[in-house]
């Protein structure tokens, strides 16, 4: 892990030409927490870049990866489809409020079926469900974004359009599949001819393909094996059919190219005052959330505009604060890791307004002893999760539905939590009248209690459930906690499923949120298919 000479050059370069902003103090401790990373969360390898406005300050890659090798970077993916939505908008070939055609949309079945449009898709509103029976995430077939479209036509809307935010995959792919049909050109040969090209991202490609397959960086994925563990293995590659969704394999430089443009009001990819509405929340009355493709949000007090990605093998971020001027891509090759590339960002984004701007990171706050730790250890539920916590040298930890947890504490009863998804997201525990821990609330939604000592056994009519469905490298598990069915998906967490009726469970909050699990069984009572969120999975064991 060494630092690239290459980027040492660029830091140098940069200094030299910027006195005022000395970005080789920026190295040590971004590469320490880089290293730290790696070490603590098995990451095999990481590519970053950062940018000071139309210059890379400094680009290198550590362990398997090098400063040039590309990635898949999964939803960032979804910026370069909005930027061609608004493209053909400007050009009046698109409309943003009009009703969709009816050919590209599952069935509305709300009364008076209000339309679906171009904005609520761009913002993750449009009731559309998260993905597609054809080509979706559990799909390996590739059968392009033609055949993965046509598919929704069979579904049915799973939320009232404009209702709720709901991220979709298959919605910007009905974006990207319109682009196509106003311009006349598939979605592949218009991203390169009216973004790719214009910013000379001669490393990026939008199909396996067109990517340079030799320079693109082995990736791994910790897949579940039903019984509870884990396997490591190597990530396999293809294209998905929702290719504007998540299907771009990009460098951090070229990369950093597509930020330098943004920071200059869309670098001649739109107007500024396309790219200004596009950060904007859009049809809500918040701050933060989605604009149109763009994720609005805040570091410390600074505005920020960006979007993650995560697609087999890959974990990535790309994150501007645009009235500073400054960027940051973090590109890691290790699938369900976001919550750790993102603390690199924030690393990041921290050392560049240091160098830059003089802006010293907060101290951390005084620590307040949490007592005996072992108070807290035990076996927890939400509406979403299953925990189970422990004490092992001295440290608070455990797993959140899969998830490897870490908490370290903040006051007397609150912990900051760590964890392959997400990055210090506060736990606040709770107290019954007794002063016994009772249970914590995680993050903004989730509120856990204590598992009774004896709870009930799960009944046994749902005991054929249990068992793999789909993919071997991502299956559906179905398991059982506390009585309980839950879903892992798509190696992440374990879902608590709620039953509606003997066969049909609805998915929880989370990233299935207002969809079903419908349990296809035989006469025996035994499933050989679900319907997962519309996608039909075979039974694997």
């Amino acid at each position: 892990m060494k630092r690239s000479p290459l980027a040492l050059c660029a830091v140098l370069a940069t200094t030299a030409s910027n006195p005022a902003a000395d970005y080789a103090t920026v190295l040590p401790a971004l590469e320490e927490d880089i290293r730290r990373e790696m070490s603590d969360w098995n990451i095999g390898g990481i590519a970053v870049a950062l940018v000071d406005d139309q210059r890379v300050v400094y680009a290198a890659g550590y362990g398997e990866a090098k400063r040039d090798s590309v990635f898949r970077v999964g939803s960032i993916s979804k910026l370069f489809n909005a930027i061609a939505v608004m493209q053909q908008v400007e050009a009046g070939k698109l409309d943003l409020d009009a009703p969709l055609p009816a050919d590209v949309l599952p069935l509305n079945p709300f009364p008076e079926a209000p339309a679906v449009t171009l904005r609520q898709i761009l913002c993750h509103r449009s009731g559309l469900q998260r993905e597609s029976p054809v080509g979706g995430y559990f799909d390996d077939s590739q059968p392009g974004l033609l055949a993965t479209v046509a598919s929704v036509r069979g579904c049915v809307l799973a939320t009232l359009p404009g209702e709720k935010t709901r991220y979709s995959n298959v919605a910007p792919s009905i974006a990207g599949r319109l682009v196509e049909r106003a311009s006349g050109q598939t979605f592949e040969s218009y991203q390169r001819q009216h973004m790719l090209g214009p910013l000379n991202m001669t490393n990026s490609a939008w199909t396996l393909a067109r990517a340079a397959r030799k320079r693109i960086v082995r990736s791994h994925m910790r897949v579940a094996d039903g019984h509870g563990g884990w396997t490591r293995r190597p990530a396999p590659l293809f294209d998905l059919g929702t290719l504007p969704a998540g299907n771009l394999f990009s460098t951090v430089d070229d990369l950093a190219r597509f930020a330098s443009a943004l920071l200059a009001d869309g670098g001649g990819l739109m107007k500024p005052e396309t790219l200004h509405t596009m950060w904007r929340p859009q049809l809500t009355k918040d701050d933060a959330g989605f604009g149109l493709g763009f994720i609005l949000g805040k570091f410390r007090e600074h505005r920020t505009i960006s979007h993650n990605g995560a697609v087999y093998g890959y974990s990535s971020l790309l994150v501007l604060l645009p009235e500073e001027k400054l960027a940051a891509v973090v590109l890691g090759n290790e699938d369900v890791a976001n919550g750790r590339i993102h603390h690199i960002g924030d690393t990041a984004l921290s050392q560049l307004l240091e160098a830059k701007f003089g802006e010293k990171p907060p101290q951390p706050a005084k620590l307040s002893p949490p007592g005996d730790l072992a108070q807290f250890a035990g076996d927890y539920e939400s509406q979403s999760y299953w925990a189970h916590l422990e004490v092992r040298d001295g440290r608070l930890g455990g797993e959140i539905s899969g998830q490897p947890i870490r908490f370290v504490p903040a006051a007397k009863l609150n912990f900051t939590a760590y964890s392959r998804i997400d990055d210090a997201l506060p736990a606040a525990f709770e107290q019954d009248a007794t002063g016994a821990v009772s249970g914590f609330k995680y993050g903004p939604i989730q509120h856990f209690t204590r598992v009774p000592a004896k709870p009930r056994a799960l009944p046994p009519e749902w005991e054929p459930y249990l068992g793999s469905y789909g993919p071997a490298f991502i299956p559906l598990v179905v398991s059982e906690r506390h009585g309980h069915l839950y879903a892992m998906t798509e190696n992440m967490v374990d879902y608590r499923l709620t039953p509606v009726n003997r066969q049909v469970c609805a998915l929880p909050l989370g990233m299935y949120a207002d969809e079903q699990v419908v349990f296809l069984t035989e006469a025996n009572g035994r499933p050989q298919c679900v319907n997962f969120a519309n996608m039909l999975l075979r039974r694997r064991k």
